[in-house]
């Protein structure tokens, strides 16, 4: 064993120990009780002892194995073969490098859960050889078996929907709607009729609507207060064209709905009776959505109707040829959105001045400058961003103009004889200004000069 060792491991050699994944939480029992009758305990103990050196070792640091040896109370042959188990049975990956001296590097690999031990069949069955049935199975049963209520026990359990609310409570007098509403539309997922639904666009419901799936929508509309009809648009938003769905461009679309609903107080997890300190946010429509209105509205009431009744994500894929909208400056705008303040109105007035001043881009930090500017201004509806856009419209359209001015003056050509003209009065001869004598002198002669004139 010594001669073979030598040929790949020495005393002096360094090391380096690294830690990349987590570990599920009952790793040690997991080690202790089932990996270690398959791999001993000296490679146990090794794996424990590097997993303490991952965690306390600088980045740049490194260790010989001669303070392993030392350590582990472990001659470098026992090291060596405690190192090769913990490789083969999956809990260790090495790396060697060879400059002026050999440096080690030992990968961490995270021990299977209690579970996935047992699940997987290699590793169940040389347990139960090693062991026994007997023990094996007890062993299942204190790890990963749940404990049985009795039979004659009633579930009593608060759900989630009696307690918390994701949306601000607002007036006593809106409450009480608002939780019938929510009671009604969140109950459960129409299965079934998002089936026909997808089924009627020549989709493929199974691989759209899995389980997994359909526990991550439930979570997501229950969070942003998606009812069932906005539902079926988020859905169709976030299919794919292999038919699957992209969770995050369904999160995303939720998102919208519930910014569009109730304005930049993010969802947090409220008391149902509990009052909140958030001001409730206020529906500032003008307007309905009656025919007889909407003729009724003037030019500038139908564009804050506009900004008040989509989202960002609307906006920018009317403005988009395509018809879509890039994920990245969605992002952008709701990141900046929620960082300022804004309503949901102010920041589409923001995203469509923005758009039409810089030629239809969305540059982060003129964005940005504009929405603390208008967050300090108070700026809280549609009418009002327009109002304060088209000022600085204004301001920006009367400096260009003095600017411009003055660079036509600067640029202007002069006609030749004005600068000849101009050029001859500076060669003149200043003429000096007569002294107080002199002046005198002249007041007499022309007083005598006049006096002739009266004889």
């Amino acid at each position: 064993m010594t001669m073979e060792r030598m040929k790949h491991l020495l005393p002096n050699d360094r090391m380096k120990v690294m830690q990349q994944e987590v570990f599920f939480t009952d790793a040690d029992s997991v080690l202790t009780l089932l990996y270690q009758p398959l791999i001993g305990r000296e490679a146990v103990a090794l794996f424990q002892f590097l997993k303490e050196e991952a965690a306390k070792q600088a980045a740049d640091a490194s260790t010989s194995h001669h303070y392993v040896m030392t350590m582990l109370n472990m001659d470098l042959d026992e090291f060596y073969e405690a190192r090769k188990r913990l490789e083969a049975i999956g809990l260790l990956k090495t790396y060697k490098e060879s400059l002026s001296y050999t440096t080690f590097y030992y990968l961490l690999q995270p021990p299977f859960s209690a579970k996935g031990f047992f699940a997987d069949s290699m590793y169940a069955v040389l347990l139960e050889h090693q062991v026994g049935q007997d023990v094996a199975n007890q062993l299942k049963r204190k790890l990963i078996q749940p404990k049985q209520l009795p039979d004659s026990v009633q579930q009593i359990t608060t759900s989630f929907d009696e307690v918390f609310t994701t949306v601000a409570p607002k007036e006593e007098a809106e409450g009480h709607s608002v939780k019938q509403e929510k009671q009604i539309e969140e109950s459960s997922l129409p299965v079934d009729w998002l089936k026909k639904m997808l089924s009627q666009q020549q989709l493929k419901p199974d691989s759209i609507l899995t389980q997994s799936n359909l526990i991550f929508m439930e979570k997501m509309i229950k969070i942003y207060d998606v009812n069932f009809l906005e539902l079926e648009k988020a859905v169709m938003w976030a299919v794919t064209e292999a038919s699957t769905l992209d969770r995050k461009e369904f999160h995303a679309m939720c998102k919208d709905i519930y910014y569009k609903k109730h304005g930049t107080v993010p969802p947090r997890l409220y008391r149902q009776n509990e009052q909140s300190t958030e001001k409730p946010p206020i529906n500032k429509n003008k307007s309905t959505n009656t025919s007889n209105q909407s003729e009724n509205l003037s030019k500038k009431d139908k564009l804050i109707h506009h900004f008040e009744t989509i989202t960002h994500r609307q906006l920018l894929e009317d403005q988009s040829s395509s018809g879509v909208a890039s994920m990245k400056e969605i992002d952008m705008i709701t990141e900046m959105m929620e960082t300022h303040g804004l309503e949901q109105p102010v920041m589409n007035v923001l995203v469509d001045y923005v758009l039409k001043r810089n030629q239809n881009k969305l540059a982060k930090n003129y964005l940005e400058t504009i929405a603390a500017h208008w967050s300090r201004e108070k700026i809280t509806t549609a009418e009002q961003a327009m109002d304060i856009a088209k000022r600085e419209h204004h301001m920006y359209q009367k400096w260009q103009q003095k600017k411009q001015t003055q660079t036509k003056k600067s640029n202007e050509v002069l006609p030749k004889w004005f600068k000849e003209q101009k050029e001859s009065k500076k060669k003149q001869p200043v003429k000096q200004e007569k002294s107080a004598e002199e002046l005198e002198k002249d007041r007499q002669e022309l007083e005598q000069f006049i006096k002739s004139f009266q004889k």
